[in-house]
Parts: structure tokens; sequence; C-alpha cells
């Protein structure tokens, strides 16, 4: 009889287990790893081979002892069959969190917040499980309450297993509360270090540069060879994060005040012409956190904001393949007539600046040629956009439609497209992608950030929903909203591997428009 086998992949180790005892573990362990344990892609850099045999004295029926081996060297026995499950759980995570090619480990409870990283590390019993269950039961993303996974630039990866606070109501396996939430690599923001103690009134020092990063290296799994990664990976860190230090209180708290800190801080973080929308944070946080947890008695409540997701709406499949086809090869055959692509300037006047934007757009009037595949097809789903969209009908005085190919190192910094005084009557943004099958290009994602509304007036958040540029896919979104388009990478400078899209803009008059009942009626039609 075949043994059962079992092979995961996580952060660069593989594992590979054969149950020849027939305990089933290969099935437990498959449901209580973490989702980040996941079958290989490619061949690892580590790969580690555990065994489990049963030892049957002569004459007997069962089992005496079942004897766990990796890499052919015998670890463990056991007569238990529940101890042989634990420790190699155990051992599992722990091979990983040391032997991991790219990645550091640190013992510590993260969540996600606003696309920011909150880190408690601590080794043992610090209360670190309570403070992730009560930040996630707010609305943060679980993201780990066993080990923060750091890549080179410092950010934080998840490691999602099974959260082991609860009680009847309240459930024990947090992670199934976001599950539908990305767990993308996140910058540090917060490093909350210090155990909880009973009756305790959180006031923590708030430190920034090395100090703050200091509980990370305290906190650390590392092996010989990953010990050279260490001081680069915590000064990426200690450049950006700000350090909390100190008992903790009660965790419902903590909790609530770590994701005030963020909001207050992130809701002056406007998304600047440059891009860079978490520029500035750290001091943003460390200004807050002094107000906030050492002056608790003189603290002004954050002005009413409500964070706003913006709205957007796909069609995939928008043209037959036929006139997919004829977008294409036109696209290819027109090379010729594109050129750098501009921006407005405070002038008024479009100007080539790749620091903000590079791609190329169409200068010949040539895509009027194929207006007629969109023209119809769009208007017909206005009405149901509008609705999805949230946006009231509006009478359209124009629509405009530009070209544009994004190749090797192509993008455009956050933005909205009625920024300039001169573009106040766009209104709805939609883009069509289209590209050759199979794709040649990775990134060029539209990321359409979030919105804080505010009493003196909306901004730009910090998070942000990514979509891929699915071929022959389009997107509508109000041009009020910040949005980029993420840097393209490609194999190669042809211009047949670039990502192309046809964004078209739909206009509001800018002028009062007077209009009959008939007018009205058809218009609320079109």
């Amino acid at each position: 009889m075949q043994p059962e086998t079992l092979t995961l992949c996580c952060y660069g180790v593989e594992l590979r287990l054969a149950d020849e005892a027939g305990l089933g573990l290969c099935q437990r362990l498959r449901e209580a790893l973490p989702p980040e344990f996941a079958a290989p892609r490619e061949p690892s850099a580590v790969v580690v081979s555990y065994r489990v045999s049963a030892i049957i004295p002569a004459g007997a029926a069962e089992a005496s002892d079942y004897v766990i081996g990796c890499d052919n060297v015998g670890v463990f026995a056991t007569a238990s069959e529940d101890e042989a499950y634990w420790w190699l759980h155990r051992d599992i995570e722990q091979t990983v969190a040391r032997r991991a090619p790219h990645s550091l480990f640190v013992h510590a409870g993260v969540v996600g917040w606003r696309g920011v990283g909150i880190v408690i590390p601590g080794r043992g019993p610090t209360g670190k499980s309570t403070l992730v269950a009560d930040l996630v039961r707010r609305g943060a993303v679980y993201y780990s309450d066993t080990f923060a996974v750091l890549d080179g630039q410092g950010r934080v990866h998840s490691y999602r297993g099974q959260l082991g606070v609860g009680s009847e109501d309240q459930p024990h396996d947090l992670r199934l509360i976001r599950e539908e939430s990305p767990a993308e690599p996140l910058p540090i923001g917060l490093i909350v270090s210090g155990g909880y103690a009973p009756e305790a009134v959180w006031r923590p020092a708030v430190v920034r540069g090395p100090h703050a990063a200091l509980p990370l290296a305290d906190s650390m799994v590392v092996a010989r060879e990953q010990a050279a990664q260490m001081p680069q990976i915590i000064g990426q860190i200690a450049a950006g994060a700000v350090g909390l230090r100190g008992p903790r209180a009660e965790g419902e708290e903590v909790a609530t005040l770590l994701l005030d800190i963020v909001d207050s801080a992130l809701v002056s973080r406007a998304i600047d012409a440059a891009g860079d929308n978490l520029r500035g944070l750290a001091d943003e946080l460390a200004r807050i956190a002094e107000l906030r947890v050492r002056s608790p008695k003189g603290w002004v409540a954050s002005p009413p904001r409500r964070l706003v997701t913006t709205r957007y709406v796909r069609v995939t499949d928008f043209l037959p393949p036929d006139e997919h086809a004829r977008m294409l090869s036109s696209a290819l055959a027109w090379e010729q007539d594109f050129q750098d692509s501009g921006v407005i300037g405070t002038d008024g006047k479009s100007q080539v600046d790749h620091h903000s934007r590079k791609s190329r757009s169409l200068r010949s009037g040539r895509l009027d040629e194929l207006w007629h595949m969109f023209d119809k097809r769009l208007r017909a789903m206005l009405p149901v956009v509008r609705q999805q969209l949230g946006i009231p009908w509006f009478p359209i005085s124009s629509i405009e439609r530009q070209l544009t190919a994004h190749g090797r190192g192509g993008f455009f910094v956050p933005h909205v497209d009625n920024g300039n005084p001169l573009l106040y009557g766009r209104r709805i943004s939609c883009v069509y992608y289209f590209h050759h099958l199979p794709k040649r290009f990775s990134g060029g994602e539209l990321r359409l950030y979030d919105t804080w509304v505010t009493p003196t007036g909306n901004t730009g958040a910090g998070t942000y929903t990514t979509l891929e540029p699915l071929d022959n896919s389009l997107v509508f979104f109000p041009s009020d909203a910040f949005h980029e388009v993420c840097p393209v990478e490609s194999e190669t400078d042809a211009f047949a591997d670039c990502r192309f899209t046809v964004t078209i803009w739909l206009w509001e008059p800018t002028e009062t428009v007077v209009l009959t009942t008939e007018q009205a009626q058809e218009r609320l039609a079109g």
C-alpha cells in the first residue's frame, strides 16, 4: 500500500512528507498550516523531506512507537499519534522560518490597516494574539499572529495561521473573517512592543530610527545563513517605522488607539504630484502618536471623516474577436504616429514629463476610423454604468479619446483626470485594454485609490483597489478619482509587446444647458 504523501512550498522552502504509518497526517497538516503553504509552482532552492514510520513489535497488531525522520535522519519518536502530529507541525513551521532563502521571520503578530502594516513582536505569551484579534474585529486585515515575514525591502508579508483566541460568540479562526482581503506586502508603519500588563494604563514611548526596529531584531528567527540579511532589512524598516514601546493595557483600548493613529496620519497625506502618497508618513505617525497616547486628556478628536472606496465597472470581452484583432493590427500599423505622451501643466499646455508619465500616444486622428466599434456599445452601457458608479445623469457634451502604448518602464503617477481647470468637464473615465496573447509584459495594473471625505474637502487615501489590464476588457470609473498606472515590465522594447489602451472621457457641459422636455427625455434614454 502506497503511503499518503504531501508536498507544499512556503517562502522558497519545499516540504515533502510521506506518512508511512497511516496516521492521516497529510490531510491534518494541509488543513492546519497557513494558506501560504501551497503546491510548488517551480523548483525550490531548499527541499526538506519528512518520513513517518511505525514500529510494530513482533507478534503485535498495533504500533508501539512512531518515528519521524528528516532528510533520512531519525529526529523524533513517540507513542502518541497526536504528539507526532504536533511535533511535525511545529518543526515544519520552524524549518521554514529558519531556512527561507529570501525572507526573515520574526515572532510577531501582524495586521494591515489602510495599506500600512502594524507589527506586534514578541516571543511567548505576551498578549499579541489577543491584540491581533481585537484589531481584526475592528476591521484590520489579518496577516499573522505567529510570524512577521520580512522581505529585502523591509515590507511585511502574511503568514495566516489559525488564530487561537475567541469565545463561544467569536470565531476562533479569524482569518475567515477577512478571507476575501488580499494579503499584499505592506510597509511597516507601527511597531508595538511590550507585553500585556493587567491594570496597565498604556503610555508608550514613541521612538524613531533604529531604536524603533530593535524589538524586531530581538524576536527574529535567524539562522547562520540569514544573519547577513538582518542589518540591511532592519535599516530599511527603521527609516519609515514608528515604535510604540511600553506595557500594554487591555487589547480593545490599544486596538482602538492604534487604528485611530493610522487614520489620523493618513487623512492628511494627500497624493502629491510626484505620486508618493506615503511620503513623510512616519513623521505624521510619530506626531499623532505623541498627541494621542502621551496626552490623552488633551487630545482633540479627529474631524469627522470617512473612507470611500472608488467605484468601478469592468466589462470583459468588450469587442468581438474580429474587431479586437483589427484594433490590435491597426495600433501596430500606426506605430510611426505614436509620440511621447504629455501631461497638462499649470499653464494649461501639454508637456512631456517622464518623472510623472512615460508612454506613447497616437498623435494622428486615425483612431476615429475605428470609433464606430466603440460608440454605440458605450452609449448602450451608460445607464447601468452611471447607476453602478453612483453618478447622476448629466448631458454628454463630448467624448474624448486617446490611444496609448505603455512599453518597458511605462507608468503614470497618481492623478485625477479632471484636476486642471481646462479638464473640469470630464465626468466619467473609461479605459479599454488590449494586447497580444500570450501577454508579453507584466505590471501595468490600474490602481484606483480610495478617497477620504472630510468637512474641508476630499483627498486621496493610501489604500486602493488594483485591477489587472485584462485583454479586451473595459473599466469605467469617476474622473475625479485618484488613480495610477503601475510600472510596466517587458522582456523587449518591441512595440508589439506593449500594453495598449484606448482611454475615453465622457464630458459634461461646463456651462449651464437649458433643455426642453423632449430633449431631456431623449438624453435620459441615451
